[in-house]
């Protein structure tokens, strides 16, 4: 698998991360831990007015009980109340079995402090129990270990070579003109952005890698509005992009940037994206206005 299909997987995966809430969020651990550990990981639902006994998935080999945490929304009494009732009730059940207990959550920034206490307590009082927070890192070396069928089966396909591609000036110009068919807004001046722009947006590395590698035919796009015969036309796309991440930031609950950048990327796409050259076409496009224009949040200045 090459790198950039790699990231694209990479970035989709993190996608569905920060999207997953709630019953969301157990049925996405699922599927991520029954291909990556099949035969071995044994999910649990709930039965009647039996429950699931407080277990929301069991890994053999490793003798690990899972507990999903990913509330919409919770007080800091009640988050805890509810870690220390998950972790007691399960011991009656399951205490047999496991010697881990793992709380998978799905804050991509870190658990609360009140949870952390709550860990620390319970490790505690339970030396015979390891108890780990599982969060978006650990969740990314289990998502490693799929090949590419299941990843395909998952997310879709992705053409591989997409970065020895040979991109060509008419691959551009489908992609933009698939853009222009849209209702455009009126003109906007172009933003300068400047370095250190991945960072300030805390975009994941694979997003990262997607934008250096169509920055690199960037320039074409450049080429295609310097010759198109409506001068206006880059400035009025780029106020296009503009609209639509304003759109995308404004939404609420709040979307992560790696899920703005996702909803960008299939915005700019289009439903036709099922070559190499096609898909490099796309990320040259989000290369060209991500560093042109005002497109996410511009790099913070450097410190007096």
């Amino acid at each position: 698998m090459d790198r950039i299909v790699q990231a694209f997987y990479g970035e989709k995966f993190e996608n569905a991360f920060l999207r997953s809430k709630g019953e969301a969020f157990q049925s996405f651990f699922n599927r991520l831990m029954e291909r990556a550990h099949r035969g071995d990981f044994m999910a649990c639902r709930p039965w009647g007015n039996v429950g699931d006994r407080k277990n929301d998935g069991f890994l053999t080999s490793e003798r690990r009980l899972f507990q999903c945490y990913a509330p919409n929304e919770m007080t800091a009494a009640a988050a805890s109340a509810k870690i220390e009732e998950d972790f007691t009730e399960a011991i009656p059940h399951w205490g047999q079995h496991f010697d881990k207990w793992s709380l998978v959550h799905n804050a991509p920034d870190g658990l609360p402090p009140h949870v952390h206490t709550k860990i620390l307590e319970l490790a505690a009082t339970h030396a015979n129990i390891s108890i780990e927070p599982w969060g978006l890192e650990e969740l990314r070396l289990v998502f490693r270990r799929l090949e590419l069928a299941d990843l395909e089966s998952w997310f879709g396909f992705v053409p591989a070579g997409v970065q020895e591609a040979q991109l060509g000036f008419e691959d551009i110009r489908l992609v933009l003109e698939e853009i222009q068919a849209r209702s455009l807004p009126p003109d906007q001046v172009p933003a300068v952005v400047q370095p250190g722009k991945i960072k300030a947006n805390s975009l994941s590395d694979d997003v990262a890698t997607l934008l250096w590698a169509g920055s690199s035919r960037a320039f074409l796009v450049k080429d295609f509005f310097d010759s198109w015969h409506d001068e206006t036309y880059g400035e009025r796309l780029q106020k296009s992009f503009r609209d639509k991440y304003l759109e995308l930031k404004q939404q609420i609950p709040a979307l992560h940037p790696n899920s703005i950048f996702d909803e960008l990327h299939a915005w700019a796409g289009g439903p036709s994206r099922t070559s190499a050259a096609r898909e490099m076409a796309v990320l040259a496009v989000l290369a060209y206005f991500f560093d042109s224009c005002d497109i996410f949040e511009p790099a913070r200045p450097p410190a007096p």
